[in-house]
């Protein structure tokens, strides 16, 4: 019975994952974005049966891997955990480095210390203050030091973990979770971390940290972290969209790199495939990625055949100066003017865009 609870674990965390990766029950879950996306990049994978559990606790074993994955850090078997209750790995054959060497790692790179005790804590749940901390010391300078006096919705009074909870919030890494609370409720961050937490919280991570788009082209493919695409010249208008129902989303100031912008950094093309982390992929025609498309009036909803300005596509990295919805993924497409003055097709605005591809 122990082995085949091991097995289980080990399957938990290193099941690989496909771009297309998909799990039986996470649809319209607060966290599916996050969760594909951690998944598609193979930093997190699901059980033997399908599912990835969003709503279970998950140990600091497991967190620890999932960090390290998304941190890009390299891990060998000269890794070697000096925690006393370091266990063997659970399956040694196909994955000999779990648990003891991904501690070590995390260990080694200051983000997961272990207790005052000496100890790992392996099989104990992480807690969500734990996660944040993690997030938060993995991320360094990426962060921003939360202004004097601000206060968010959270307890900051933990002495070991208030002022990172503090910083995530200040930050916006716990939007997605805070925004998906009902009225009313709070968020205990003492408790356990669900395993849908914990994705949600290692993404935030991932796009302040990693190289979260790939743009392939005629000559080149190169990969751009987001301190990379908002070092490129910005594009920033309004935009919105018009379902097949007649419904209108308002418009609203988009910013983000305009897709010309980034077909240039590979040879150029004339059009571009936009693909989800979910698989999803969107292909946009010349004249689309040169803003030739159907427009409509935002309050009538009628067609516009003329508009103030330019229209552009862009691949936007925020909405309103802030950053995009948690379902939204770090990245969108969008179709924004000068003014707002018109909405576009809302089918033609792809979201959780991690990869441009350029002919």
């Amino acid at each position: 019975m122990g082995l085949l609870l091991a097995v289980v674990l080990v399957l938990a965390v290193a099941v690989p994952a496909s771009a297309t990766a998909q799990f039986t029950d996470i649809d319209n879950h607060d966290y599916e974005a996050s969760i594909l996306d951690l998944a598609s990049r193979g930093f997190a994978g699901g059980y033997p049966d399908g599912t990835y559990r969003p709503d279970n606790p998950l140990q600091r074993q497991q967190f620890a891997k999932m960090a390290v994955l998304t941190l890009g850090y390299e891990v060998t078997a000269a890794d070697v955990s000096q925690f006393p209750d370091t266990p063997a790995p659970y399956d040694p054959v196909n994955s000999p480095l779990y648990p003891g060497s991904y501690a070590a790692v995390s260990a080694a790179h200051h983000i997961i210390n272990g207790y005052t005790n000496g100890l790992f804590g392996f099989t104990d749940n992480v807690t969500r203050q734990q996660a944040i901390s993690i997030a938060v010391r993995a991320a360094g300078a990426a962060l921003e030091d939360a202004p004097d006096g601000w206060v968010g919705e959270l307890d900051y009074s933990n002495l070991n973990h208030g002022a990172n909870v503090r910083k995530a919030e200040w930050n916006g890494m716990l939007d997605g979770i805070l925004g998906s609370l009902e009225d009313g409720a709070t968020w205990d961050t003492t408790a356990n971390a669900t395993r849908g937490e914990a994705a949600e919280i290692l993404s935030q991570l991932f796009y302040r940290t990693g190289k979260i788009l790939t743009v392939t082209g005629p000559t080149k493919t190169v990969e751009l972290s987001m301190a990379e695409l908002k070092a490129m010249d910005a594009t920033e208008g309004h935009g919105g969209g018009k379902n097949k129902l007649g419904n209108i989303t308002a418009p609203r100031l988009y910013k983000g790199v305009a897709i010309k912008d980034l077909m240039a950094l590979v040879g150029g093309g004339t059009t571009v495939k936009a693909v989800a982390t979910d698989g999803y992929a969107a292909p946009y025609s010349a004249d689309e990625v040169n803003g030739v498309l159907t427009m409509f009036d935002p309050v009538t909803g009628e067609e516009i055949t003329t508009i103030v300005g330019t229209l552009t596509m862009i691949l936007a990295y925020s909405i309103e100066g802030s950053a995009l919805r948690s379902d939204q993924g770090a990245l969108r497409v969008a179709f924004v003017s000068e003014t707002a003055d018109q909405v576009t097709t809302s089918s033609k605005w792809a979201g959780q865009i991690a990869k441009i591809e350029v002919q």
